[in-house]
């Protein structure tokens, strides 16, 4: 048998390769965990392809700048690709997130959250539990505008990264509660860009 013999089998499905990118920092977390697996579950579902892999970007140890997801798409048109973006704005997907063709195209822009960054001295949350009960601080200040993405250490600063639709209101909610706690007067909060 010769390779120009050899046939598809009619239940072989034919993909399309593409890329989905998120400018998302988050800390310490599992990529897979927070973005791929539950997008894998919707794009099984809906049968519209799987999830191949899962890339986070590293400015350093325990601090992604980006995610990559790639994935096996049964139509990768438009109307797919944007999709796929709802998919992923629904887990909270940063503005400026996109997903193209692998071999090229034009990109589809999508994305609905916006990234806080909150830094505190690390001996505010020296620990585990410390930055447990300070992220759940912080959430519970926010009152459900916000998703916690994670925490990375720099230098003598603990960073927690928060994703929601407002800024603006995630800094005022916060604002209230840094002044109510005099512990929390040193920490910053400040825009992702």
């Amino acid at each position: 048998m010769f390779f120009r013999d050899l046939k598809m089998k009619p239940t072989t499905i034919d993909v399309t390769f593409v890329e989905a990118r998120l400018p998302v920092r988050m800390g310490h977390r599992d990529a897979s965990a927070v973005f791929g697996e539950p997008l894998n579950r919707q794009l099984a579902a809906t049968a519209m392809g799987t999830l191949t892999k899962v890339r986070a970007h590293e400015a350093g140890p325990d601090d992604i700048c980006g995610v990559t997801l790639y994935l096996g798409l049964r139509d990768a048109s438009r109307d797919s690709l944007e999709s796929v973006g709802g998919m992923l704005d629904f887990l909270h997907a940063p503005y400026g997130s996109s997903i193209r063709r692998s071999d090229g195209g034009e990109p589809v822009m999508f994305g609905v959250a916006e990234g806080l960054e909150i830094s505190v001295d690390s001996t505010l949350a020296p620990d585990g539990a410390g930055r447990r009960d300070f992220a759940r601080m912080c959430s519970d200040a926010m009152k459900g505008l916000a998703v916690n993405r994670g925490w990375t250490r720099r230098a003598d600063k603990t960073v927690f990264y928060f994703y929601g639709e407002s800024v603006r209101s995630m800094q005022d909610r916060l604002a209230d509660a840094f002044e109510a706690n005099p512990l929390l007067a040193s920490a910053r909060a400040r825009r992702l860009a």
